[in-house]
């Protein structure tokens, strides 16, 4: 019993074993789908088939292929929601899931359509859809709550967390665990069917939805749920959707429940936010693509971060994370000192909030080692220097790492706008030198640009990506050029709130604006902690002539205000860390007397397309590979709103042709040459969107 392309299938005495086949996650597209309906459905017309345990190859499956869902293939026959799922309760033939890897959304809602599951001890078991803009929608918010009770499933289904197969069998959402689910599946299925046939009509367990959601305080729980999910501005979309289904799971017999779920998935699959949240999550997952995919990489086991500050420091507690023998180099002992103990202090914080065992936390101490000097880095597969960004700062650290660091060790630099190739000249390897981008805290923050310098090997691009996907970040892959992708796009952003400042309008106002859209941060806030005196120096040290945007910003940097590191900025800063609108920044220009009336609407739209226009640019001259990866930096490093996708999604779902009339009118207003036509974005107008 070969079976089809997408599932596998085999006997075992009177057991049929279908194993689903769509590397690298099974994930649940139409022609899987497909198959494993017929295979269902030819065992439970096969009576010399007693019972049936399905799986996976590799994993059992991470749910729907999301991609589907906007082709509209995600609801085509077979659906999982009825048609499979349906399929599966009417069975008379006995279903057990064993579950290797992840059975996640969709994988798990099948799972427990079956008559009984089986997972192993580190299987992870989830409803992670809430996460992602949606909400289950196979059956998920009506069995779990019959599985594991009404509070156990609103935990599960609104925070979206995954947990282990102990755990999964403690809370009764599988029935057993085993090291080998395929063997104990075959036990369990002789025993179910031996009850099925000494039954007067077939399955002797129960499926789920025979149950009822029978819990006192079951109505209470979802509606005090409901309330707290109402007043968060920031809840997760598909969360209110996902409570009213389990609303309806607690108060509907199953399939009225089941049809409600739908309703509401349905419903919510064509919102705005749930196409920009699947959008994002493909982005990222197809995020650190490299020119040379089938490129070899060198493992790194163990590393050096050159450079005691706050990055440093932040990118030495990454590595120790991903397991990686850290040595952190300083000249001043002092330095190296102090890192050390605030890395352990971190640690030790992370234990406290239970986030590391104190195992962990020792195996992590144990791998860290502080020194002075560079020769610290003689013996390690990477090297990632941190230190102060300035171009011969950072010349002078990679000329010394070339005649100490072995030949063939990585050698990142984690510059945010430097060019890297100037950086690679002073080595004689600059095949071995590659950006590191990391954004502060860099133990943190998910993101981080890695730079294919001009001479940078595959292998070493491949390797540093592999590496940086270790650490569990999200790696996108830039060329050399000012800014990279992100500060470059971002310092538009910064402009355009400064120009509207010059035009009248308070920088506080322009930050409610914004932050009220729903970036993370306003402008102005964000220029304060950075510094003003970072962005006034990189003004200061560029060629050309000034540009007149910046003429606030400079004044403000002139005057020592600094930002939050000085007290002063944009905002004052009091001892308790609150803060108020710095007064006198207002006579630095004329508040409220611009020539004409700005409204919020205009604060938006010429913020946001800055980052739009400026996007263009990038993406016209490759240092982005793709639209996608620059909605996942903008995303994941500058705050963008991830309701809105990123800057270029907002776009094609505003309408190129809609954006670029906006920009030529701003052109006309303002006598702004950066609002000139771009080229490529008209070409975007007849395109469809990502």
């Amino acid at each position: 019993m070969a079976g089809s392309a997408r599932v596998d299938q085999h006997r075992e005495g009177d057991v049929l074993i279908v194993t689903m086949v769509n590397p690298p996650v099974n994930t649940l597209g139409r022609p899987l789908r497909r198959d494993l309906l017929a295979a269902l459905e030819n065992a439970e017309a096969d009576p010399t088939i007693k019972a049936v345990v399905v799986t996976g190859r590799g994993n059992f499956s991470a749910g729907a292929d999301l991609a589907e869902f906007d082709s509209g293939e995600g609801l085509a026959e077979p659906t999982l929601h009825l048609t499979i799922a349906g399929y599966l309760d009417s069975m008379k033939t006995p279903t057990i899931a064993a579950i290797t890897g992840v059975a996640l959304g969709g994988g798990l809602e099948l799972a427990l359509a079956c008559s009984a599951r089986i997972a192993e001890r580190d299987s992870r078991l989830g409803l992670p859809e809430t996460t992602l803009g949606f909400m289950p929608g196979a059956g998920g918010t009506q069995r779990l709550p019959r599985a594991i009770g009404i509070e156990a499933a609103l935990d599960l289904i609104m925070t979206g967390r995954s947990v282990d197969g102990s755990q999964a069998l403690s809370m009764g959402l599988v029935d057993a665990i085993d090291s080998d689910v395929i063997a104990a599946a075959i036990a369990m299925a002789a025993r179910l069917a031996a009850s099925a046939s000494a039954s007067a009509n077939a399955n002797a367990k129960p499926r789920l939805r025979d149950d009822a959601v029978e819990e006192p305080l079951a109505e209470a729980l979802v509606e005090a749920a409901r309330r707290s999910a109402a007043r968060n501005p920031r809840v997760n979309a598909g969360v209110l959707d996902a409570l009213a289904a389990l609303s309806a799971a607690v108060t509907l017999p199953f399939d009225k429940g089941l049809a409600r779920e739908f309703e509401l998935f349905r419903s919510l699959a064509l919102q705005p936010e749930a196409r920009a949240a699947r959008y994002r999550f493909l982005s990222e997952r197809a995020a650190g693509r490299v020119p040379t995919p089938d490129e070899s990489t060198t493992p790194v086991s163990r590393a050096a971060v050159v450079g005691a500050g706050t990055m440093g420091r932040g990118i030495t507690l990454a590595l120790l994370g991903a397991g990686v023998v850290t040595t952190i180099i300083d000249t001043d002992l002092e330095r190296v000192d102090s890192a050390v103990a605030a890395i352990a202090a971190e640690l030790e914080r992370s234990v406290s909030k239970g986030r590391l065992s104190g195992r962990q936390r020792d195996e992590q101490l144990a791998s860290l080692t502080g020194v002075v000097g560079l020769d610290g880095a003689a013996d390690v597969d990477a090297v990632i220097e941190a230190v102060f960004e300035d171009l011969q700062v950072k010349i002078d650290v990679f000329a010394q790492l070339d005649s100490i660091a072995r030949p063939g060790t990585i050698l990142a630099s984690n510059t945010s706008s430097l060019d890297l190739n100037l950086i690679a000249g002073a080595t004689k390897r600059p095949e071995s030198v590659v950006g590191m981008h990391f954004f502060s805290p860099a133990n943190i923050m998910k993101l981080v640009e890695v730079v294919n310098g001009a001479h940078t090997a595959p292998a070493t691009l491949a390797s540093t990506v592999a590496l940086a996907k270790r650490m569990k970040k999200i790696p996108v892959v830039a060329e050399v050029g000012p800014g990279f992708i992100g500060n470059r796009i971002f310092d538009q952003y910064l402009r355009q709130a400064n120009s509207l400042v010059l035009e009248g309008l308070e920088p506080s106002r322009v930050d409610r604006v914004l932050e009220a859209w729903g970036m993370a941060m306003g402008p102005f806030r964000v220029l304060d902690v950075i510094g003003n005196d970072v962005p006034w120096m990189a003004r200061r040290a560029a060629p050309g002539a000034k540009d007149p945007a910046w003429a606030i910003a400079d004044a403000v940097a002139e005057r020592g205000w600094f930002g939050r590191k000085s007290g002063i900025g944009w905002y004052r800063y009091a001892a308790d860390g609150s803060s108020s609108p710095n007064s006198e920044v207002g006579s630095l220009y004329s508040p409220g007397r611009g020539d004409r009336a700005i409204d919020d609407a205009e604060i938006v739209e010429r913020c946001v397309l800055a980052m739009v226009r400026e996007a263009a640019d990038v993406l016209e001259a490759a240092i982005a590979a793709s639209s996608a990866d620059v909605d996942t930096v903008m995303v994941n490093g500058y705050g963008f709103p991830a309701r809105h996708g990123g800057p270029w999604f907002f776009a094609s779902d505003l309408g190129f042709d809609r954006a670029n009339r906006a920009m030529v009118k701003w052109a006309r207003v303002t006598s702004d040459p950066f609002w000139e036509p771009s080229t490529f974005l008209r070409s975007r107008e007849d395109r469809p969107t990502p």
